[in-house]
């Protein structure tokens, strides 16, 4: 469900903005479909569950997209803005801080979704989280060393070209590098998530009701509980390397990836823009003090 909400909300990693268009237009349909496909909710949960879809849709699009639209603003004056306050750093915070606010409306939809929910739906939804576990684990967790860091690199240089083009050879070294430096999560995420999960089956076999799955899932999807002090570390770390990157790349952009950055920033900016109100007033992300265009 928080997968889904953030990709019904357009928090994506990808450059196709008539993707996100239609996404954006079809989010109820989406939404719908993954509550078959995880619970196999009927047709009558689902009809039941529609006014809860399109309160958390409506409340999304005067709450949460003016804060999206302020975020792009603020990645496209990163990388115009030489003299950029705290750039990088800016970027991941402001992510971060979408993230947490995305998950706290994954979990409004969500637990009417999960409560009440039978034995067969349960176990359905116990099948379906552990092909998700299974597919991930094959995804991230190759058993040889060089092809789990080959893939990683990968998937960086991959996620990055999606916005700026083809990187050059240098460019790449870099990422490269840096990659070598940031802890891979992989792993303790996984494990963290299988535990979660187990958690939150068990919980639906007893019967929980809506306060305790919606306290448990706050923990779980907006506070991330039940983490160890050195996995968290070990993300500060990893966050720490990553601006790091993220600077280096932006120094080195040519005109023609910079280019290509702010074409495809703006294109989707536009996207998400033609679904604000027609009485919409710019707004600024709370709580990144020293960035450019974020208060104070």
């Amino acid at each position: 469900m928080l997968r889904l909400v953030i990709i019904a909300a357009l928090i994506v990693t990808g450059s196709a903005c008539s993707r996100t268009d239609l996404a954006y237009r079809n989010a109820d349909r989406l939404l719908g479909y993954y509550a078959w496909q995880t619970v196999d909710a009927g047709s009558a949960q689902r009809e039941r569950w529609r006014p809860v879809v399109e309160t958390t849709l409506r409340r999304h699009r005067q709450q949460e997209l003016p804060l999206i639209i302020a975020y792009l603003d603020l990645a496209g004056r990163s990388v115009t803005e030489s003299g950029a306050s705290r750039g990088a750093a800016c970027l991941v915070d402001g992510a971060r801080l979408l993230y947490q606010r995305h998950a706290r409306l994954a979990v409004e939809l969500a637990v009417p979704l999960l409560t009440g929910l039978d034995t067969a739906q349960i176990s359905h939804l116990a099948r379906h989280t552990a092909k998700r576990q299974q597919d991930a684990a094959r995804r991230y967790l190759d058993p040889d060393p060089e092809d789990r860091k080959a893939s990683r690199q990968k998937r960086f240089i991959e996620r990055i070209e999606n916005w700026t083009g083809t990187l050059n050879d240098e460019q790449r070294q870099q990422v490269r590098v840096a990659v070598e430096r940031i802890p891979d999560l992989s792993a303790p995420w996984l494990a963290y998530r299988a535990q979660q999960t187990d958690r939150l089956l068990s919980m639906l076999e007893s019967g929980a009701d809506a306060q305790a799955l919606r306290e448990y899932l706050d923990g779980w999807w907006v506070r991330m509980d039940g983490q160890s002090p050195e996995y968290r570390q070990r993300w500060r770390s990893a966050r720490q390397e990553f601006i790091q990157l993220m600077e280096t790349l932006r120094t080195t952009l040519t005109e023609k990836q910079r280019t290509t950055l702010l074409n495809r920033l703006g294109d989707l900016r536009n996207d998400l823009a033609y679904f604000l109100s027609p009485d919409h007033q710019p707004v600024k992300l709370p709580g990144l003090a020293g960035c450019t265009g974020a208060p104070a």
